[in-house]
């Protein structure tokens, strides 16, 4: 099966994801960390399905962060390294892709 059809929406998902997570880490609030727990372990869900292998390393790795973030409240900069980062993973699985 061609999982590429399904690149734009995972594309824009992600974006939407990372972003809202940086507003999270951004702004040092721990009690946003829940959510960007479950929108990170969605997302590496969804790169594991597409065979993302990149993106889904560095997924697990920012709700690792987040979930640091969650319980100690402040990782904030450990957790916006690790969204970079992912950003970084994203942008380069999806090249070229709207």
């Amino acid at each position: 099966m061609d999982l590429t059809r399904f690149l734009p929406r995972f594309a824009a998902l992600a974006r939407d994801r990372i972003a809202r997570a940086m507003a999270v880490a951004s702004a040092g609030d721990a009690s946003g960390a829940p959510k960007v727990t479950g929108d990170m372990h969605s997302l590496a869900g969804e790169a594991g399905m597409l065979g993302l292998e990149a993106v889904l390393q560095a997924a697990i790795a920012a709700e690792s962060a987040a979930r640091r973030f969650a319980a100690e409240g402040g990782e904030a900069l450990a957790l916006g390294r690790a969204l970079r980062e992912l950003e970084a993973a994203v942008t380069a699985a999806t090249q070229g892709v709207p």
